[in-house]
């Protein structure tokens, strides 16, 4: 995963003491035009991006050659820092971009993710990124102490001032929200303490707080313990494709043992705002593979359906009446399912 959209605002196109500002008039349609629509998905995120790019054709063709699944929910950063809002087009401008590169390199980033190997491409591919995020905002912190930028822009700061502060808090930001999301398979994690203190070597009394929001586990946010948040998947889509769906799983691929957890039960547990752990079981009657190619399939549909939520449900047992979690899923990775053709043939259905 590259991050040359964001480095190019230290080092290439969209270095911010390079630019000529004298049209700010041209800078308010640019940013007008691309948040006419609030991005709902990968494909209005990239057109935004490509709009608030409309100069930089170079930079627009890293991001078509980057594109991923296009019709995919967008998942929110699991971190987030209060950064100060624009003052001017330009401010807007910069604002603008780095926010919405740093939506797009998360859920790219994430949606590859799901065909890596846990134990192997995902600790690699994670801190491959991970490594130039932490570089990027060690160089962005010496430009803002070499320029002697070294408080919170206000009314009264430079362009300049307020695009690398931007930068560098939507770094980390990023950073935090990717090491969040991968935890469980790195080898190594660090607290914001030690990257502020041992990375950026900066003071760490000064740092701004990172909040981690309610995450795609539905775990209870770090801010908000104590809280009960409610379990629910988020189906985003038309509730009869999804039950003429699992109904054709049932019937071809013998996706439940109805008899005790029939296709009505499974599709109201997907479709359950309030989901209470253990209060209903549906048992498979196929195995963990072809059942974890089935909510990959599902996934694109839901905003908080994964892995670790059907652990969290506490509601899905194996054919073997096992309990399934998170690492059952992990196990059960494969790229060529014995349904495999039958499940991609039934889920036409819900395009």
């Amino acid at each position: 995963m590259e991050i040359k959209i964001l480095d190019s605002i230290l080092h290439g196109d969209l270095k911010p003491w390079k630019l000529d500002t004298s049209n700010t008039r041209h800078f308010t349609e640019l940013v007008r035009t691309a948040k006419a629509v609030e991005p709902i998905t990968n494909a209005e995120l990239q057109k935004q991006l490509t709009a608030l790019l409309a100069d930089y054709p170079p930079l627009q063709k890293l991001l078509a050659a980057e594109a991923t699944s296009n019709s995919i929910t967008l998942q929110q950063l699991l971190c987030n820092i209060d950064l100060p809002k624009g003052k001017d087009p330009v401010t807007h401008f910069y604002s603008a971009v780095i926010t919405a590169e740093t939506l797009r390199v998360y859920n790219s980033f994430m949606q590859q993710s799901i065909n890596w190997n846990d134990s192997i491409d995902i600790p690699f591919q994670a801190g491959r990124l991970l490594n130039s995020l932490k570089v990027l905002t060690q160089q962005t912190v010496a430009e803002l102490q070499e320029r002697g930028f070294t408080t919170i822009p206000d009314e009264q700061s430079s362009f300049i001032h307020f695009a690398l502060y931007y930068l560098k808090h939507s770094l980390i930001q990023l950073y935090f929200g990717i090491q969040e999301s991968f935890k469980d398979k790195l080898t190594q994690v660090t607290t914001l303490e030690d990257f502020y203190t041992l990375d950026l070597v900066e003071s760490f009394s000064n740092h701004l707080e990172l909040k981690y929001a309610a995450d795609l586990t539905g775990q209870i946010s770090k801010e908000k313990k104590g809280k009960k948040e409610k379990l629910t998947f988020g189906f985003n889509g038309k509730k009869d494709k999804l039950t003429s769906v699992i109904n054709s799983l049932c019937t071809q691929i013998e996706l439940l043992k109805e008899d005790v957890s029939p296709a009505d039960m499974l599709i109201q547990i997907l479709l359950s705002n309030d989901i209470k752990p253990g209060n209903v079981q549906i048992h498979l009657d196929c195995d963990n593979k072809n059942f974890r190619y089935v909510l990959q399939k599902l996934i694109p549909y839901f905003n908080s359906l994964s892995f670790i939520n059907i652990e969290h449900s506490k509601s899905f047992y194996s054919k073997k009446g096992t309990l399934l979690k998170a690492n059952n899923f992990s196990k059960a990775r494969s790229f060529d399912p014995k349904e495999k053709a039958t499940i991609d043939n039934i889920f036409k259905q819900m395009q």
